[in-house]
């Protein structure tokens, strides 16, 4: 009999949440306790995710180590780099050059800047600042390969699940991993 979703999903309780427009150094304590009962083996399940939360308390987004790295990124560095071939355009304009050049190294200054000084300069943020949107795709009764497909589609690695309107769980890489491991394991030799 083929798997759901329901059965390898993280249940929503095990998660914690966080306002919107809670402070990043909120969100990093939360996450800091979190990390440090998972390095002291503290048998609870703690995730090195929080779910963003409106002021009704409505979930609308997710907040996770990879988040709060790339909120790190100053946003001027954020811009798309303009392309070799728009600079080789500009090469006949020397002064155009010079000034497209000096903006393009304004963009990736931060670069020399100490982390601290990075993590200094960004701790203004709010977490809706560098949250990722997060919508229910997955239903508790899908399948297991419903949910394979879905992380892989949206380029996730983690889904949210609805039974009705109502989020129910999470399905997280480290579900299919571990549904992996019990289901292949035995059949592979893996102990």
């Amino acid at each position: 009999m083929a798997r759901t979703v329901k059965e390898i999903m993280n249940p929503i309780e095990e998660y914690d949440r966080i306002d919107v427009d809670a402070p990043l150094s909120d969100a990093l304590a939360i996450l800091k306790r979190n990390h440090e009962k998972i390095k002291a083996g503290d048998p609870g399940r703690f995730h090195k995710t929080l779910l963003v939360t409106d002021a009704s308390k409505k979930i609308v987004g997710k907040f996770s180590i990879y988040d709060l790295t790339r909120g790190l990124v100053p946003e001027s560095a954020k811009v798309p780099e303009i392309s070799r071939a728009f600079y080789a355009m500009l090469s006949s304009r020397a002064l155009e050059v010079a000034d497209e050049v000096g903006e393009f190294q304004e963009h990736f200054k931060w670069l020399h800047n100490t982390f601290l000084e990075l993590v200094k300069q960004e701790a203004n943020k709010k977490v809706k600042d560098i949250m990722s949107p997060f919508h229910a795709v997955l239903k508790e009764d899908d399948k297991m390969n419903q949910a394979i497909y879905t992380l892989f589609k949206e380029g996730v690695r983690q889904q949210l699940v609805a039974r009705d309107d109502k989020i129910v769980g999470v399905v997280n890489l480290m579900c299919v991993f571990r549904e992996l491991l019990e289901t292949i394991g035995p059949e592979t030799g893996v102990a």
